[in-house]
């Protein structure tokens, strides 16, 4: 059993006692965030003492600074600017004396020192006894949560009683201003997923408003905006404060028994680019913190336990049989619920806002393992991130003609603000296939949601360009008898660089071409008015559908007919095979210990490539190809990518090898608990929590969409004795209960709906 789990709760993360590798192993799997901003697990003293923590860091989602990356050698086209998202003032710090002694986990005694995390309810409690050096004692309970309802706001509650009259209390609640803020830094790391904050990123000033605390920061480069405010109340009403160096303080005598609370509200603001907005939103924030203060600590605490009830109703997923796997998934759900942006101008980066591992950037991760929970779970929430899609286009258009594409668009590898950020392109620029990814992703949602008013806007411009992209990077090969072939890519196998005929990168073109052709022609079809204004306004031509339709018929899929095996590449299969096995185990992950080019010389993966194509389009691979696709690139594959046990894990299932997949989902499930990849330091692995999610649904439970009908071919492993969770779609609620005699599906919400299990066609209603 993993030390967070206990037998006494499906729902809590449980760490007792002071050990400081502990403490700061949690500071990741404690975060909290709303996908507007999110707090480490850090302790509340954390700055006195180091040793129990890596970082402290408070994140806003793209609040980001840049500076122009470093080259030794600079080529056209390099992407120009690092994009580094930057921890903001720390609305956590809490100072508590007791006759004029400081607490903290080194000074005096502390017992019964525990730390709950509670999946259901998203609140994050601390308890303890502290006994100073005079033998006085104080209990002290802690509970912090990031609310929903209010999504600039962190509600903390403190609650100190003593065990002794007549000493003297001392509370200083602290927000860092730049003069007194702590660089929040990383190690130095040779690590790429790595970026170490040298220095402060942002100039701060104070505001003077009313009775609250109020600061405004302003990045020194970007020069974004941001009102981070502070409100306090003290249960005893004749104690007052006073404001020293940023600090709010109060000193009260103790008597034994009497415990006294202080409610605590730091708000962090909408990012704004217009310093002459800074009154106005200052003014909103401290309205803000006067009406969450007025409503008072619990009852924004019930709010927020209720909308996490909502979450749970309709995201759960219940597993009969293995307690410690039911509170791994939960922990994974959770988490990915948190990263998501709700805003339609922000997305969810690769640790979401738990670290500042990968620079707080968004990847392909979203789209190809995060986005398909929200899409079947909550809707809007999918439609909010791929719309965030659609506000980049422009950048996205940019960067094609840098990379003398002159029609269509390119969307960044890694990046905020919609500029490429990765100094690598071999696995940066050169991995093309995000086009499809997103236009794949496009796709799926408008069909399991019916959404036609954005498929017809915002979805049919971002299919369009993408398709336009494709049709102009590729060309006819006479050698190849003229098929349409994509040179000089990588695909998602980053230990596999600039190579010809990606499969994976090759059949996502086709189907994007595909979909923008499926689009266009339903313009066409019904006659539609916006999506008649979209293909006005981006000069669309009768003539590109034809080209489309010939570039997809064309498609070169790369095959070996001796060996009946799909190609990864054009080359892959005249590599030497790297020697995994007798590969020492202190030199994984292979990119940390050699050279690009030693790594790219191999028939080696970092992580699944033909797997993931032939899961995201299982229908069109016979099972045995399928079958001795795994079994050979399964040899070759490392998993040094987080994404990647997912993919063989949901493959293994379609197989029937349930043994296979259930010690794959072990992995996934768990990964940042156990920190299987060594690095929950810098953050959660939210793209592998998504692919906990597909391993469950697409898995285990056999769901997927074929043309515009849900199949389900359910295979329970035998570990487990039943499964149960829901799924939205085209606007209907439906529950699959699946156990060793069956499984049964429920219509909870919505009109009649027809779905296939197995060949099987079934009627809810």
């Amino acid at each position: 059993m993993i030390p967070l789990i206990t037998k006494d709760s499906k729902w809590i993360l449980t760490e007792e006692g002071i050990s400081e590798k502990t403490i700061k192993q949690n500071e990741t799997l404690f975060a909290l965030s709303n996908g507007h901003f999110g707090t480490r697990g850090s302790l509340e003293e954390a700055e006195r003492t180091k040793e129990y923590s890596h970082s402290e860091a408070t994140l806003v989602n793209a609040f980001y600074d840049s500076e122009p990356i470093q080259y030794g050698e600079w080529a056209y086209g390099y992407a120009e600017k690092h994009q580094t998202v930057i921890p903001v003032p720390n609305g956590k710090k809490l100072a508590i004396k007791l006759d004029n002694e400081m607490f903290d986990l080194d000074s005096g005694k502390t017992t019964r020192h525990k730390r709950q995390l509670d999946l259901k309810q998203g609140i994050l409690t601390r308890t303890f006894t502290w006994e100073n050096t005079k033998g006085h004692q104080l209990d002290v309970k802690i509970e912090r949560f990031v609310s929903y309802d209010y999504p600039e706001l962190l509600a903390q509650k403190i609650t100190l009683t003593p065990h002794d009259n007549g000493c003297e209390l001392q509370v200083a609640a602290t927000l860092d201003d730049l003069e007194h803020m702590g660089i929040v830094s990383e190690e130095e790391s040779n690590d790429p997923r790595i970026k170490a904050q040298q220095e402060r990123r942002f100039q701060s000033e104070r505001i003077e408003s009313s009775e609250n605390q109020l600061l405004h920061i302003e990045t020194n480069n970007t020069h974004l905006h941001l009102i981070v405010g502070e409100k306090n109340e003290l249960s005893d009403s004749s104690v007052k404060s006073s404001f020293i160096n940023g600090s709010e303080k109060w000193s009260m005598e103790t008597s034994k028994d009497k415990s006294v609370t202080l409610e605590r509200y730091v708000a962090y603001g909408n990012i704004f680019n217009d310093g002459s907005k800074k009154e106005a939103e200052a003014l909103r924030i401290s309205n803000l913190l006067d009406e969450v203060a007025e409503l008072g600590f619990d009852e924004i605490k019930e709010k927020h336990i209720h909308f996490m009830e909502g979450f749970w109703n309709a995201s759960d997923i219940q597993i009969d049989g293995d307690d410690e796997i039911q509170v791994g998934l939960r922990f994974n759900l959770f988490h990915l619920h948190q990263a998501a942006g709700r805003d339609g101008s922000r997305n969810m980066s690769a640790k979401g806002l738990t670290g500042e591992g990968y620079e707080g950037h968004y990847f392909w991760d979203t789209e190809m393992y995060m986005l398909p929970f929200f899409l079947y779970t909550q809707p809007e929430i999918a439609k909010h991130l791929l719309n965030y899609r659609f506000t980049i286009l422009k950048e996205a258009r940019e960067r094609a003609r840098e990379m003398a594409i002159e029609n269509g668009a390119l969307f960044a590898w890694r990046t905020i603000n919609g500029k490429e950020a990765s100094a690598y392109y071999p696995a940066g620029t050169a991995q093309i296939h995000i086009n499809g990814d997103i236009a794949h992703a496009v796709h799926t949602y408008v069909k399991s949601t019916g959404d036609l008013a954005f498929g017809m806007n915002e979805g049919l411009e971002i299919l369009v360009e993408t398709a336009r992209f494709y049709a102009e990077w590729g060309h006819y090969d006479k050698q190849r008898n003229g098929a349409f072939v994509l040179n000089n890519v990588t695909g998602p196998d980053e230990y596999t660089a600039i190579v010809n005929n990606n499969y994976y990168t090759n059949l996502m073109a086709k189907h994007n071409f595909d979909y923008a052709i499926e689009m266009v022609e339903e313009v066409f079809k019904s006659n539609d008015t916006n999506g008649e204004k979209v293909l006005e306004k981006i000069n669309f031509q009768p003539s590109e559908l034809e080209n489309w339709k010939k570039a997809s018929e064309k498609m070169f899929l790369p095959y070996d007919e001796a060996q009946e095996l799909t190609m990864q590449d054009d080359s892959f299969f005249h590599k030497e095979v790297w020697d995994i096995e007798n590969t020492p185990k202190e030199n994984f992950p292979l990119l940390l210990h050699y050279h690009p080019l030693t790594i790219y010389r191999y028939q080696v993966n970092k992580q699944a490539d033909t797997v993931l194509a032939e899961f995201l389009f299982s229908d069109e691979f016979s099972h045995s190809q399928k079958k001795r696709d795994y079994d050979y690139y399964e040899a070759v594959t490392t998993h040094d990518s987080s994404l990647s046990r997912s993919i063989f894990g949901v493959m293994a299932s379609h197989l029937g090898d349930l043994d296979k997949a259930y010690g794959y989902f072990m992995d996934t499930a768990l990964m940042d608990m156990t920190d299987l990849q060594s690095n929950t330091k810098d953050g959660v692995h939210a793209a592998n929590m998504g692919g906990t999610w597909m391993s469950m649904v697409y898995g285990f439970g056999g769901m997927r969409l074929v043309k515009d009908t849900l199949h389900f071919s359910p295979r329970l492993p035998k570990e487990w004795t039943a499964v149960t969770f829901k799924v939205q779609f085209l606007g209907r609620l439906i529950q699959v209960s699946i156990d060793h005699e069956g499984s049964d599906y429920t219509l909870l919400k919505g009109e009649p709906l027809n779905i296939r299990h197995y060949d099987e066609e079934k009627h809810l209603k």
